[in-house]
This record gives structure tokens, sequence and C-alpha cells, in this order.
């Protein structure tokens, strides 16, 4: 289905498909593209790495920065990484994770070396290789990712970047975002929750960032310590 097949749909399901409308096409274009976003966080639909996204996922780091990246917003987790030529891998790592693997790494240790860790900051979007590389490198990234500026539905005929078995699931997230507009002829807070409700039976809950942080793939055992 595209844009105009869901948008259409959605008025059917908001009964709002009389001119006047409640609610502008670009109103309903904004909450089915959020729609796709929720989505895509909730239930990983999207993919990206070096060879399908390399403007998101092929990073040139210099030593200056001390193996600190400020990476796109659009990669929600990095799964993994290698250096350069794809053959030296690197473990994604929370700092939660990272301070058992590595105790004091980022308390003084200014160990430099070729990196074996990314260790990632969720809230502040950043990645800090360690050991801090000694010279120029290139990251190259698997994510989980959200949809890019380029991929948003905009024109009646451009379909959603992700691949669902019934696009219409989408119409829940944004018939809740609808029902919660404030105004007197529109608003109706339990018809929201009620297509909340529906939405996050199919896609689930919206992650915690801890929760997000355990998408990287299989990262090294962590040390635990002994209790006599």
């Amino acid at each position: 289905m595209n844009l105009g097949d869901l948008r259409a749909s959605l008025r059917t399901m908001l009964d709002d498909d009389t001119e006047p409308f409640l609610w502008p096409d670009l109103e309903l274009t904004r909450y089915l593209n959020n729609a796709v976003r929720e989505a895509s966080l909730r239930a990983r639909l999207l993919r990206g790495d070096a060879t399908s996204d390399p403007d998101l996922c092929v990073i040139a780091v210099d030593p200056a920065t001390n193996g600190r990246i400020q990476h796109d917003p659009a990669i929600l987790v990095v799964r993994s990484g290698t250096l350069d030529n794809g053959t030296h891998k690197l473990w994604a790592m929370s700092s939660y994770d990272m301070d058992r693997v590595e105790p004091g790494w980022d308390a003084g240790r200014q160990e430099t070396s070729t990196p074996r860790f990314m260790v990632m900051d969720l809230q502040q979007k950043t990645i800090q290789l360690w050991p801090r590389p000694a010279d120029a490198v290139t990251l190259h990234l698997r994510v989980w990712r959200l949809p890019l500026d380029t991929e948003l539905m905009v024109e009646d005929d451009d379909e959603p970047v992700i691949q669902l078995p019934d696009p219409e699931e989408l119409r829940h997230w944004a018939a809740h975002e609808a029902y919660l507009k404030r105004d007197a002829d529109a608003n109706a807070e339990d018809a929201s929750g009620t297509h909340l409700s529906l939405f996050e039976q199919r896609f689930g809950l919206r992650p915690s960032n801890h929760e997000m942080a355990r998408w990287a793939d299989s990262p090294p055992r962590v040390r635990r310590a002994h209790i006599f």
C-alpha cells in the first residue's frame, strides 16, 4: 500500500472521509511516517551496514578524537563493527558491561592500541573505541536503524520503507496520535489508548535504552565478581 491508500484507509478508520476534514492530509501523513518510525524502533525492522548504507555506516576516525565518534541519530544500536578491511572485528558494548570486561577503561586508563571494543552511549548517540586508536582508522558498522529522511513518505505513491504483511497495521499508531489532537471535535483519549494497544500487540512496547543495548550481536561474556 502506498501513502495515498494508507491515508484514505486511515480516514475511514477515523470517520473523517468527508470534507471539511478534522485532520489535514499533511497531519495524517506525519502520523503515518511516525508509525513507520515506531514500528522500526519496537520491532527492529531496519538493518544497515557498510554496503547498504555507506553514508551512515562507514566512518573515518581521526586519532585526534581519542576514538570518540558522534554517529547519525538514525542509528538506534550498533550491532557490531569492523576496522578498515573488515578483518578486525569489534565488540559493541554498553558502558555497564564494559566496566566489567575492562575495569577502569574510562577512569584514567589511556591505553592506545588497535581498538577491540565499541562502547555505546545510546543517550548521547556516541561510540567510544577502546583502546583508543593510535592511527587513523575506518569503522564499518552493522546497525539497527530508523528510517532516513530520504525514506519518509511524501508523495501519494510513496510506500513505507519497511516491509509488512499488512501495512494497514500502521494506521493504529496514526489513529493513536490523531485522537490525541487538542481539539474538542477530535480528541478521544479512550480511542487513542485502544489504537495504541492494538499497535503494541503487533509491534511490541517501546524499548528502554537498557533493553536496546542488549541488541548488539553476542558481546563477550562479562567477568562476574565472586561472592564468598
